[in-house]
């Protein structure tokens, strides 16, 4: 055990770990609790992602010297990633504790693997060291590890659509609203002009309403159980590989879903919801000739609440659906084009999102 430290500190740790909920502020607190087991190292966690036979890393915190950062304010961190990457596929190869020695110092780095319920490496902690840590030091961190483990996978599971498995409702307005205060003050702290540069270059927020084309015939005629397995595979097309792994698609009730994505600029946002509405369109559903998508699609940028994104993304939507359905509708474009009036933040007050 570190010295200074004894078990009513580390059941204090263990407790500020577990009062968290957002996964950002929780993977900077489980970096702060060990930091201050550990003063004076450098520690770094990595999400790990296994596709097939393929594995991508990357880096979701930082911590030395007392400061933390998380890559979702500083994405250049993932940068500093790349002499680890052999050491952590060999790590994940063995699914145990690597210990790299530096040269002939006493220096050296410790990579300890993270493991979900399903016994899946999906998270890893490197920590430098100036001296080795002892047996028991290496069996604390792992326990830490696996408490914080666990707890990520309670959220995980009260954050899901039992139907779908996809993210749940409940989630998606703190998720739009935490977008809307980042941008907010990232445009803030930004001149003008930098401003316009930031808008022109960095990737923006989108968020699209899809919705299941004449699902209650679907209903009808085949019964509920039948359309809830059209909503299970309409769920899983949107993650079966036409959106990136950072993207979140929600079960927003229904046959409705909500996707939220990045991209550069409004013809690039629609053209991966392009995608997802021809996917749909190709897919050969069991007894139907064609199940097809509409898709209403807005910028998350400057409006005032989360209710206001829902409501013009639905205002698209409405528009797609009154003009033949199957198609991706940009509010922003619709506007432009003058075939929908701009709406005020009191036209959209009385959404219902829960």
């Amino acid at each position: 055990m570190p010295k200074g430290h004894n078990s009513i500190r580390i059941l204090d740790n263990l407790a500020e770990i577990t009062s968290h909920q957002d996964r950002h502020v929780l993977e900077k607190s489980l970096l702060k609790t060990l930091s201050e087991l550990y003063p004076q190292t450098e520690l770094r966690l990595f999400r790990v992602k296994q596709l097939d036979e393929q594995v991508e890393i990357h880096l979701l915190a930082y911590s030395l010297n007392d400061l933390i950062v998380s890559t979702d304010e500083n994405p250049r961190l993932n940068d500093q990633a790349e002499s680890l990457t052999q050491a952590m596929h060999e790590t994940i190869a063995k699914a145990d504790v690597t210990v790299i020695q530096a040269g002939q110092s006493n220096a050296c780095k410790v990579l300890y693997p993270a493991f979900d319920a399903h016994g899946e490496i999906f998270a890893m902690l490197v920590h430098e060291c100036t001296h080795a840590p002892e047996f028991n030091d290496q069996r604390l961190i792992y326990g830490i590890l696996k408490v914080y483990a666990n707890y990520l996978a309670l959220i995980d599971k009260s954050q899901r659509d039992k139907l779908t498995g996809l993210y749940n409702r409940e989630t998606l307005d703190d998720e739009i609203t935490k977008i809307l205060v980042r941008e907010s003050r990232l445009f803030q702290a930004q001149t003008p002009g930098g401003r316009e540069a930031r808008r022109r270059h960095a990737d923006k927020y989108w968020l699209g309403v899809v919705d299941i084309d004449h699902f209650k015939p679907i209903n009808d005629r085949y019964g509920h159980l039948y359309g809830d397995e059209v909503i299970i595979l309409v769920a899983r097309l949107m993650t079966s590989g036409c959106l990136r792994d950072e993207d979140r698609v929600y079960r927003y009730g229904g046959e409705e879903f909500v996707v939220l994505l990045r991209a550069s600029d409004q013809d690039n946002a629609m053209k991966a919801f392009e995608r997802i509405r021809q996917m749909v369109a190709a897919h050969p559903f069991p007894q139907l000739d064609q199940v097809t998508v509409s898709v209403g699609m807005v910028e998350v940028d400057a409006q005032s609440s989360a209710s206001d994104v829902i409501g013009q993304a639905d205002d698209a939507l409405y528009f797609a659906k009154e003009h033949g359905r199957d198609q991706v509708r940009s509010y922003h474009r619709l506007v432009e084009d003058g075939d929908l009036t701009q709406a005020t933040n009191d036209d959209h007050a009385d959404v219902e999102l829960f």
